[in-house]
């Protein structure tokens, strides 16, 4: 069956609290690699048909991110994510297959988990699989009803709208869900504003299709900073501390020596061969490949750089510069090559 994804990337990020009022909340880096990218990245593991990105407010920035992997639309007022949706009409519509519904500000979304999200779905036969998560502190998110005996979802209440008991649930939504492409684009037009925030939710779904005998099925996140969004910039800390362990976890299991993990920080595109030891206080960003052998650092910058084998490189700055092999750099080099 085939598969479809939309990527809601039109928020306004003002959390972020940036000088610049049109600046895209989801054009922030982490490690030098813009958050929708990431996303993006995870999505087209799923092999999709079509990508879809939804654009807004500093949409013009987005655009240049994502549209060489995706197709553009804009939401040129954000009047809520079913309102989002409804923007891809044009590319989606009458598709037969299911659609992912994700938010271009999750990156610590993994491949894998998306996979098992449709794997869930499609065995089920669901109309929608909503993906949710158990936190400790749930608020700001929409809490999740289900039925005390049987468990299943009821529905879904935006935090605004809660009463106060519904305020003291801790599963949430997550945003992110899997739909019958089909029954999405049916019942797009048939989502209400009537609510205190007069936004139309996609979440409205899950009550439509439980009211027609369509089945709604939920996934429990097993890691809930997988589908952490992001708004502000204590959160994007917290988010690049994980993606930059993960990273540096990754080229360890492969041969590669960091010293100090905590103080290294190296991008998710860079390639490292196996026996070179990256020392302290070293970045490593861009499309960067570094051969074997190789000591990087301590107090080093490399950006799309070249790197070949058993060379040393201390204390230098190096952007855009290609060494070969065995040479001694450093220390308090500095290169910058051209593009």
């Amino acid at each position: 069956m085939e598969k479809y994804a939309i990527v809601l990337a039109a928020g306004k990020g003002a959390s972020m609290q940036s000088r610049d009022p049109n600046h895209s909340k989801v054009a922030y880096p982490i490690l030098g690699k813009p958050i929708i990218n990431y996303v993006l990245d995870a999505v087209k593991e799923l092999k999709p048909k079509n990508v879809v990105v939804v654009v807004g407010f500093g949409g013009d920035i987005t655009k240049k991110l994502v549209e060489k992997d995706a197709e553009v639309v804009w939401q040129k007022e954000i009047l809520g994510t079913g309102h989002g949706v409804k923007q891809t009409e044009g590319i989606l519509a009458n598709k037969k297959g299911n659609t992912l519904v994700i938010y271009g500000d999750t990156p610590m979304i993994h491949p894998e988990t998306l996979e098992k999200i449709f794997h869930r779905h499609e065995k089920n036969q669901n109309a929608i699989t909503i993906v949710t998560a158990v936190l400790s502190e749930p608020a700001g998110y929409g809490r999740i009803l289900r039925e005390h005996k049987s468990n299943r979802v009821l529905g879904i209440r935006e935090e605004t709208d809660c009463t106060e008991d519904e305020l003291a649930i801790n599963e949430v939504n997550t945003g992110i869900c899997v739909i019958d492409n089909e029954l999405l684009f049916k019942h797009i037009d048939k989502l209400s504003n009537k609510n205190t925030r007069k936004l139309f939710y996609l979440s409205e779904l899950v009550e439509m299709f439980n009211a027609e005998g369509l089945r709604v099925d939920s996934f429990v996140a097993s890691d809930a900073r997988e589908v952490f969004g992001i708004n502000n910039r204590v959160q994007l800390a917290y988010a690049g501390k994980i993606v930059r362990k993960r990273i540096n976890q990754k080229l360890m299991f492969a041969g590669v020596s960091i010293e100090d993990p905590e103080s290294t920080y190296i991008g998710p595109n860079v390639k490292i061969g196996r026996d070179t030891v990256i020392m302290p206080n070293t970045t490593i960003l861009g499309d960067t490949v570094i051969g074997e052998g190789n000591n990087i650092g301590p107090n080093t910058y490399l950006e799309d750089c070249k790197i070949g084998n058993e060379n040393n490189l201390i204390s230098s700055w190096l952007v855009n510069t290609t060494i070969g092999n065995g040479e001694n750099i450093g220390p308090f080099v500095k290169i910058e090559g051209k593009k």
